[in-house]
């Protein structure tokens, strides 16, 4: 359908959008504010008629730098996590800019650290923590958004419990749009593979989310939030008891370990480039037997 066609081109328009702002920020230059906000408010239109395919697009194998296609994810997801608590398109839209410029502040963190392949050291660390304060100023000052917009980038690494940066402001004090970006941002940059590490399977970082709500993250924005990607998010590979290899095309919040399923490989090995679906809500004999790395995925299809 069209709509599916337009979010998939709007994710690759948006990761050159978003790497734009941020090489014109790096040099000094402004940018149109205005083109951000009609960004944000197609692709919110898009979103709104279809958000299983959002989270399959945002989760998927996409060009570009990590940093660029992370921002554009965050929103995707950001804005379907704002449309489950019943934002109108004004609050949507401040999330959804947020969300994409979340990480603008590393910028003014040096090249060498932000592409480093291994572990940083404390003071490298200490330089990365600078990065949400950068990007409040660049967003107020630079691209001369609101302070609401703002304040998503300077909050999204506080904690629920205080224990966050950069100054450790706890619960209903961090802006509710922060409040959901940094749990979107944790599940996008545990998901996605960087140079120097494979990602977590989509199934350990929804573990991962839900055992630190309450103490890191909004318990009630979790709750929605697993709403909408279910335990085995839409875009995860899975295993089937019959030994079908396929992806959870949509979730199933009233059944959460009953997706549906695009088969990628029939029970016989073979790989299938049809549209073959198992709806497991009415195939109540197949069950998922384990969730797959897309790396394992990308061996067999290689074989």
């Amino acid at each position: 359908t069209v709509v599916q066609k337009n979010l998939r081109e709007m994710y690759d328009d948006l990761v050159i959008l978003v790497e734009d702002i941020f090489e014109k920020v790096r040099n000094g230059v402004g940018y149109d504010k205005k083109v951000i906000s009609d960004s944000i408010d197609a692709l919110i239109e898009n979103i709104k008629q279809d958000r299983n395919k959002t989270i399959e697009v945002s989760m998927g194998e996409n060009e570009g730098a990590y940093i660029y296609t992370l921002a554009v994810s965050v929103a995707y997801i950001a804005i379907v996590t704002g449309i489950s608590l019943g934002y109108g398109d004004h609050r949507l839209e401040i999330l959804g800019i947020g969300a994409l410029l979340h990480d603008i502040g590393m910028v003014r963190v040096p090249n060498y650290i932000t592409e480093k392949k291994g572990s940083l050291t404390p003071d490298e660390y200490n330089r990365v923590k600078t990065h949400p304060i950068y990007g409040y100023r660049i967003i107020t000052k630079e691209l001369a958004l609101s302070s609401e917009i703002a304040t998503i980038a300077l909050q999204h690494h506080e904690a629920f419990d205080g224990s966050g940066y950069p100054r450790k402001t706890k619960g209903n004090n961090i802006s509710e749009y922060a409040r959901i970006v940094s749990i979107c941002d944790v599940f996008v940059a545990m998901t996605k593979e960087r140079s120097y590490r494979q990602s977590h399977l989509s199934y350990n970082a929804m573990k991962s989310i839900l055992s630190e709500s309450n103490r890191k993250y909004d318990p009630y924005i979790v709750k929605i939030f697993l709403s909408n990607m279910a335990i085995y998010p839409v875009g995860s590979i899975v295993q089937l008891n019959n030994n079908v290899i396929g992806r959870v095309i949509s979730a199933n919040p009233e059944l959460p370990l009953r997706p549906r399923i695009s088969v990628l490989i029939d029970e016989f090995g073979k790989k299938i480039s049809g549209e073959d679906v198992v709806d497991l809500q009415v195939n109540t004999s197949i069950f998922i037997k384990k969730p797959l790395s897309r790396e394992y995925l990308r061996q067999i299809l290689h074989e």
